[in-house]
Order: structure tokens, then sequence, then C-alpha cells
């Protein structure tokens, strides 16, 4: 995260009167969810564990220090005569390891892939992460739309429903009519109520996954960063660019390297040790020695066991059944993001066809709705019929405003598919439009 964004956390607090942003809450999910502090853990265990193995080329030293104090007695026919003997001994060993079959460099390789897997792994749960908040985000500012008009259209039915009331008291309408009135009413009751449901769960969502209330003046925002321009561009960047993909491809990497680090344990290694010690002993008189060695040591394994990792035949079984098992799942996240391609890019085509006939559908409805209330006025229309217009009108705003929500939530689901959806370029293109109608 830029350091320049993280006074926008302090924004949301400094101002009550100032409508909470995507890209506010966008930080503040960041700054404060703890699943994404854990992913963020074990990316850096992860680099770590890299470092670690880079050093496995470093020698292994070891220095010792003794000191040991004896006394000896001796008896002679004409004397008893007793000795003391203090002795100080100092050594510096160093163990280079010259060849392991290929092992090292195995394990150096997985270490380094199963980084870059980790890295590209955090980079797919920061872009699940904008996706839920934007998905949070826009649900709210549907929902808030959705259930003003059926508020609305619930008055109308009440009153229509009044009003088919009054007509069979005047013996001019049926009791059909009141029982068809009182049932559409009773249905826009439950569509309130579910439509408030669903918007307090929205709302439930975004504290959760923010820290943040959401404010009446919430604004549907604009995703303005550039979409793939067809379904093969779209698959071809995704193939090359999916944080998903590039995972699994560096996890499948790491597997493989570690199979060869295991089967490098059957091959013969060599070692390069040398010392070097002094010892000092001091009986009557004080002498020294000092000793030097080199040696190399070639061992060649036969059958290795170990309580802890079993024998290296076994771990070999295993580790190859673990790159098999990380090959599979590399070719299942190709074809799963290949799928997804081709399931959001078709459902962002119907949206945004969706949303040209629902504007189309609002601007006749206003256009129907006001001729009404011009023909009431005039004596033309019943004002249940008015009333119907009204309603009609009330679903396509609805229709409308879930479409918006369903285009924006997709857009973004495509950049993320195609590996363009990052928190910093995310804040840095988008920007915001007033609340459509």
């Amino acid at each position: 995260m830029k350091i320049r964004y993280l006074p926008l956390f302090f924004m949301i607090f400094s101002s009550g009167l100032q409508a909470i942003t995507l890209e506010e809450a966008l930080v503040a999910a960041f700054k404060n969810s703890p699943e994404w502090l854990a992913k963020r853990a074990d990316k850096n265990k992860a680099d770590e564990s890299y470092k670690r193995s880079r050093m496995m080329f470093l020698p292994s030293v070891h220095a010792s220090l003794s000191a040991s104090r004896s006394k000896t007695q001796r008896e002679q026919s004409i004397a008893k005569i007793d000795g003391m003997n203090t002795g100080t001994g100092m050594e510096l060993a160093l163990t280079q390891s010259l060849f392991s079959g290929f092992s090292t460099i195995n394990t150096i390789n997985a270490s380094e892939n199963s980084a870059q897997a980790a890295y590209h792994r955090l980079k797919f749960e920061e872009q699940a992460l904008i996706v839920k908040i934007v998905d949070a985000f826009t649900s709210i500012w549907a929902g808030r739309q959705k259930v003003t008009a059926l508020k609305k259209k619930e008055e109308n039915l009440k009153k229509t429903l009044a009003s088919q009331e009054s007509t069979l008291e005047a013996g001019v309408g049926t009791p059909s009519e009141v029982s068809l009135a009182s049932s559409n009413y009773q249905k826009a009751i439950y569509e309130r109520i579910n439509a408030e449901t669903e918007l307090f769960s929205a709302e439930s969502e975004f504290e959760k996954l923010t820290g943040l209330k959401a404010d009446q003046e919430l604004k549907l925002p604009n995703i303005s960063m550039e979409l793939p321009k067809n379904l093969d561009d779209l698959i071809v960047k995704a193939m090359a660019s999916n944080h998903s993909i590039l995972h699994s491809k560096f996890a499948e990497q790491a597997a493989f390297d570690e199979l060869n680090a295991v089967r490098g344990r059957l091959s013969p290694s060599c070692d390069l040790t040398l010392r070097a010690g002094r010892n000092l002993s001091k009986e009557e008189l004080t002498s020294s020695t000092n000793h030097y060695e080199a040696a190399v040591r070639v061992t060649v394994p036969i059958f290795d066991n170990s309580s802890s990792s079993g024998n290296t035949y076994s771990a070999i079984a295993i580790a190859n059944q673990e790159a098999l098992k990380a090959k599979f799942s590399a070719e299942d996240s190709r074809l799963e993001i290949r799928k997804e391609c081709v399931v959001n890019w078709n459902k962002y085509v119907t949206v945004s066809a969706m949303i040209k006939a629902s504007r189309s559908a609002v601007k006749s409805a206003e256009v129907s709705s006001a001729s009404n209330l011009e023909e009431s006025a005039l004596g033309m229309k019943s004002n249940t019929d008015v009333l119907v217009k009204e309603n009609q009108l009330l679903e396509s705003r609805v229709d409308l405003a879930n479409s918006l929500k369903q285009k924006i939530v997709t857009s973004v689901k495509l950049l993320a598919l195609a590996g363009n959806l990052g928190l910093n370029s995310f804040l840095e293109k988008q920007y915001y439009l007033p609340t459509a109608r």
C-alpha cells in the first residue's frame, strides 16, 4: 500500500459530513482485515524461507574450548609421588559441502519458486478482497435504490387497494378486483421487507470488511480502468498474467524442484573439513601442541532412514505424488480461469445490454407516467391507472440500479482475471459519478 493513501483512512473520521468513498473503504479494509494480514504474513514467511535456503551454500563453522585438571598418584618403593596436570584445548573447525547430488541447489530453487507462488497468492487475495469490497459497496447503493422504490410501490398499491375497496362499496367494482389488489399489496410488503433484509446484509458485510458504517450519502463508483477488448484478448491476458494461474505455476515448479532435491539424497556426497587447534599442558613444565587437519570425505548412501522423515525411497515417492498433485492443480487452475473468463465476459456483455434496455424502459415509463398524470388531471385516466404506470417506472429504476451494480462488479472481476487489478493502480485510476437516477 502506498504511503500517500494512508491519510485517506484518517479522513474517514475527520469529517462526519463527507460521504465514505470506495477509495476510503478499500484503504480501511486493507489496513484492518485480519485475513489479509494473515495472508501477507504467509508471503513474508516464504520470503524468509528463501533467504534461509540461499545460505545453504555457506560452510559450517564451529569453535570449541576445553579445560581440564587431573591429579595422578604414583607409589614407588621408597616414595609416594603426586602429579598435577592442567590442560587447555582450543579448536576451530570448518565443514564445507562440495557436492550433494544437486540437492542443495534444487532446494534453493524450490524455495525461490515457493516465494514467487506466495507472492502471486497474495496478489490473488488482494484482488479477491477488492472484489468483495466493491460488491458490498455497490450492493448497499443498489439496495437503497431498491428499498426506496419498493416503499413507494407499496404506498401506491395500498392506495390502489383502498380505491378498489371504495369502488366495491359503491357497487362498481368486483370482489375479485379487491382480492387481486390485496394480493399485490401483500406481495409488495414482502418485497420491501426482503429488500430491507438484503440491504442490512450488505451493510453488515461492508462493516465486517472495512470496520466502517456506510453513510446515507454513499455514491455509485465508476471504474475507469481499461478492460480487455474482447473475450479472446481477455483469455490471452489471463493465461499470461492471472495471479491464480501464476501461483499454481510456481507452486508446480517448486514441487518438482523439491522432488529433485529429495532424489539428490541418493547421490554420493562430498564434504571438506578443515581443523586447526592448540593444546596447552602444564605439569612440571608448560608445553603446547598445535595440530592441523584437512580431510575430504565421500559418502555413498545405501539406505538412509530417519525417525522424522522415514527412508529416502519413501520420501521420493511422497515428493513425486506432491509434484503430480501440483501439476494437476495448475492445469485445473488454468481451466477454471478460462471458464471464469467466458462466464464473466458474457455476463458483462449481457449486463451492458440490460443497462441500455433498462434506461430505455425508465425513459419510456417516465414519459408514460407524465402523460397519465396529465390525463388524470383532465379526468381521462383513473388514479389506479396512474399508480400502475408509476409502479412500472419504479420497477424499471430498480432494474437499472441492479444492472449498474452488476456491471461495476463484473468489470472489477474482468480486471482481476486479466491480472490488472491491484490496490494502488485501482486507487489511482478510478473516479466517482453521482448516484444514478
